[in-house]
């Protein structure tokens, strides 16, 4: 009888951390007044008949905004039982029968070879390994090496809460970055006779705070907006960038970190047709 999967978060797997800016405000305006024209989209700078000209667009507004990614580090580990059909050579020409342990296995022979077939339940652990930096606005755009290289290159401190206004509300939670882990681990075919365990542990769960200055440029003519983005680490230009309005008005905590994740308790993973119950604090032995 398969068992139900348990799903736990111990406190330590949650954890913020904050880059420091490296990018100055001033330098990132002058890159984005460089790259306005191309704010608006790449037909707009091909057409030779109506394209943006310098006189004609012109800076709305900018900001300096907070972006998150999340670190998601997980291990799925599995007991469970297989019953496999063994074929083992026998190399005696002459023997009729094996006996092993009060059994009786006839020999079978093809030609010049001859074997015995059992049935055996095999006693089975498996770990399986789930480690990936997620961008919190879910843009093709943004790489897990570029994240990596974030953490790799750049300065960042770690704080127990966090209070900004500027820091974007992510389309991404930490509900859903841990039901995407989830939903890979859970994936991952497990050929068993039946499940004795099935337990999926967050390592990680870290979120990574980064600096972004946008800024809203207007086509008077054509009456459009475009957006130029600065990355407050790198200095890299993005050109037709977002303008992200919604912003974390509560206070972060790990704590609130853990209850982003609340929500998948009892769900269905999905692709994984099997029920998760979500443990905020391990306090004492799960009874399976």
């Amino acid at each position: 009888m398969n068992q139900q999967q348990i799903v736990s978060q111990p406190d330590s797997a949650n954890k913020i951390f904050v880059f420091d800016e490296v990018y100055p405000f001033r330098a990132a305006q002058e890159q984005a007044e460089k790259k306005k024209l191309n704010a608006f989209g790449l037909m707009a700078k091909l057409n030779p008949l109506n394209r943006p000209k310098e006189q004609t667009v012109q800076l709305v507004r900018y900001e300096q905004r907070l972006e998150l990614f999340w670190h998601v580090m997980a291990t799925r580990s599995v007991d469970y039982t297989c019953q496999l059909t063994y074929q083992v050579p026998v190399h005696n020409p002459y023997a009729q029968s094996l006996h092993i342990a009060g059994n009786v296995f006839d020999v079978a022979r093809q030609k010049d070879k001859a074997r015995i077939e059992f049935v055996a339940q095999e006693t089975c652990h498996r770990k399986l390994g789930f480690d990936r930096l997620m961008d919190g606005m879910q843009r093709d755009s943004v790489k897990p090496p570029q994240l990596a290289a974030y953490i790799n290159k750049y300065k960042y401190t770690e704080q127990d809460a966090l209070e900004c206004p500027e820091l974007v509300k992510p389309k991404l939670p930490l509900a859903g970055a841990i039901q995407v882990a989830s939903a890979a681990l859970t994936g991952e075919a497990i050929n068993a006779f039946d499940i004795q365990t099935d337990r999926i542990e967050f390592e990680r769960t870290y979120m990574y705070v980064r600096p972004v200055f946008a800024f809203e440029f207007k086509w008077t003519s054509a009456d459009k907006v475009g957006v130029i983005e600065v990355d407050g680490l790198t200095g890299e230009v993005v050109e037709n960038g977002d303008w992200f309005k919604d912003k974390v008005k509560e206070i972060i905590t790990r704590e609130t970190l853990m209850d982003l994740g609340a929500e998948v308790a009892g769900s269905f993973i999905p692709g994984g047709g099997v029920a998760v119950k979500l443990i905020g604090k391990i306090t004492a032995p799960t009874k399976v």
